[in-house]
């Protein structure tokens, strides 16, 4: 059974634990917090003790009590903290975006093979058994002319930069912003679904402060283009698309590729997936992770399939910052 310790306290860690309740060959036994007791407040939220609270990575990390590790601090943090676990041989489940850079990710996947440990990047919409349904109806579809993918999710915290605050996620100190934080989805599902680009262009909006709030990118394909706008300062209704000429095939929200529904040309329409809880999502990224750590050889071509989506997924993405503009200091 392996013993899995949780690093950050936020709303994900808790929808990740609920549904890492319906995995199998994993427990959740640790946890890691800067404060105590904050430590011990989400630790009994989620029914363990006091000797489960870690204040010290370190420590925690060559305690013999941890297998492996589920990481959803800020971004700019994901490297350093990774890094202390991987160089143990502490397998790592890493929240989007893993790195910022190229440069970054080659470090720490050196680091987990020369320990034997596992590096993943939390992409959820991959790890979905729905995942396969959705390239099957884009095959369907026949060819394709064009692809609008849209994730445009006001966020609750942009009152607060209105009111002159600097929430996490709009820190560009900690190398937030909507890009990172959304957009990022987007760009690795186009990758999925549709392979490298032959060409990106790509713009932001940038707020007080310095992060981008909103952004727009277009992949160009030999059969056309994928745009792609993503938004922390505005709510978006419409679904994303995918334009064949047999048909139609629309989801939303990008992330977890819920709602799939495939149109022909005729108009009719048939739903192929419809709601899941976001627990349940992220149930699945956990299950995929277990299976590359228990059973190594018979998923090493399924996670080189991963870790080659992290490849191109993080060169796209300093692609796209570089077309915008969008700079972290020290990367």
């Amino acid at each position: 059974m392996l013993r899995l310790a949780t690093v950050g306290s936020g709303k994900i860690v808790g929808w990740f634990l609920k549904g890492l309740k319906n995995v199998s060959g994993i427990r959740h036994t640790a946890v890691y917090s800067r404060s105590f007791e904050r430590g011990l407040e989400f630790a009994g939220e989620h029914g363990l003790g006091e000797d489960a609270v870690w204040t010290d990575l370190e420590k925690m990390a060559d305690s013999g009590t941890v297998d492996a590790v589920y990481i959803a601090t800020p971004n700019r943090l994901h490297v350093e903290q990774a890094e202390v676990f991987l160089r143990r041989g502490i397998h790592v489940l890493c929240e989007k975006p893993a790195v910022v850079t190229c440069e970054q990710l080659e470090r720490l996947l050196a680091v987990a093979e020369e320990n034997g440990a596992i590096f993943m990047e939390a992409i959820m919409a991959p790890h979905q058994p729905r995942f396969v349904q959705l390239k099957q109806a884009v095959e369907e579809i026949g060819t394709l002319s064009g692809a609008v993918l849209n994730f445009s999710q006001l966020s609750s915290r942009y009152p607060a930069l209105l009111r002159g605050e600097l929430p996490n996620i709009f820190n560009k100190e900690l190398c937030a912003g909507a890009l990172m934080d959304i957009g990022v989805y987007d760009v690795y599902l186009a990758l999925a679904l549709f392979g490298m680009p032959k060409r990106v262009e790509a713009s932001a909006h940038f707020l007080p402060g310095g992060a981008d709030g909103a952004g727009n990118a277009m992949f160009v394909y030999p059969w056309g283009s994928c745009l792609m706008s993503w938004s922390k300062i505005g709510q978006s209704r419409a679904p994303s698309e995918i334009v064949g000429d047999r048909g139609t095939v629309t989801f939303s929200p990008v992330s977890r590729i819920l709602n799939i529904r495939l149109w022909k040309n005729d108009g009719e329409s048939g739903l192929l997936f419809g709601e899941e809880p976001h627990s349940a999502s992220l149930g699945n990224e956990a299950a995929d992770f277990v299976r590359y750590i228990l059973d190594r050889e018979g998923t090493a071509d399924e996670y080189a399939g991963m870790v080659q989506l992290s490849r191109d997924g993080t060169w796209l993405m300093e692609t796209i910052r570089e077309k915008c503009g969008i700079r972290f200091d020290g990367e």
